[in-house]
């Protein structure tokens, strides 16, 4: 049999006026199951810790409630709402810092959600909470730049059980808004600055042909996800918007001035389409108010 010791009591004292009703209990539960009265001790401490927790937190002491957390975890290591919570309050830490500090608190915030998605946690995970600890995680890989790691998050949240259809449109689009970033960046190396207009684009006969064969596969890839978005939610607006940008990238680095014309063709009924759903959604929202 393990006693409580004098110090587990004054640590059960010190947290909240509440538990001065707890102390005798604390003490009979010890001398009647030694251990494992201690053990139940622990997790009423750690549910008071949460609360403590969750007001920091409301009053934006991210870095106190975080502490508060981690404490209530070591009091009771199976408490997956204080692991929830923990997550949440290094995350909350990010967007307040920058250079070295922000990849540290960032890497950790991930290590933090990583925990909840253990086998013994995540089956214990509501729906919505599974969901956004994936949301999270690749946003978090978002900001560190890790751009392999954030695609594959968002296909890992995308293919979730009972995912939501906008939910899902939403990954792959984001998934085809990276490889128009990657198309963006060997288009610019061939733009020229006018002054007062929009930047020209040299012809396709000036670019390297590794740059034109890199840009291409970006759209093919970029287009995959996007047109998988629209199958998925035919009504996800801002995937026609991506489609057209993708559209209008392969037309700068294509040489057949028919095949150009059909690629703007495409794109501008891409924007008619992404501006008729906004159109409607307004008219929705204006209607249900």
């Amino acid at each position: 049999m393990t006693p409580m010791t004098t110090q587990t009591l004054r640590d059960c004292w010190t947290w909240s006026s509440a538990w001065h009703r707890v102390l005798p209990l604390c003490g009979a539960l010890t001398l009647a199951f030694g251990l494992a009265g201690c053990n139940l001790v622990n997790k009423f401490v750690a549910k008071d810790l949460l609360n403590e927790g969750a007001r920091q937190y409301n009053k934006g002491h991210y870095e106190k409630a975080e502490k508060i957390f981690k404490e209530a975890i070591e009091r009771d290591p199976d408490f997956l709402q204080a692991k929830l919570f923990y997550a949440t309050a290094i995350r909350s830490r990010v967007n307040n810092e920058d250079g070295e500090e922000q990849i540290k608190t960032a890497k950790q915030a991930i290590e933090a959600y990583l925990e909840l998605l253990k086998p013994e946690n995540e089956k214990r995970l509501k729906e919505r909470d599974r969901d956004q600890t994936y949301a999270f995680i690749a946003d978090l890989y978002k900001t560190l730049d890790d751009q392999k790691s954030y695609q594959e998050w968002l296909k890992k949240r995308a293919e979730l059980p009972n995912q939501k259809p906008t939910t899902k449109a939403e990954c792959l689009y984001s998934i085809g808004v990276i490889y128009w970033n990657e198309a963006t960046k060997i288009s610019r190396k061939y733009e020229t600055q006018v002054p007062g207009k929009l930047p020209e684009v040299a012809k396709p006969d000036k670019w390297k042909k590794e740059d034109i064969d890199a840009l291409l596969q970006a759209v093919q890839t970029g287009l995959k996800y996007i047109e998988e978005a629209i199958a998925v939610d035919p009504r996800y607006a801002n995937a026609y918007s991506y489609k057209s940008l993708l559209l209008k990238e392969q037309a700068k680095a294509t040489a057949d001035p028919k095949v150009v014309n059909q690629l703007e063709q495409a794109a501008q009924e891409a924007v008619e389409k992404f501006q008729e759903l906004n159109r409607q959604a307004a008219a929705e929202l204006s209607g249900s108010s």
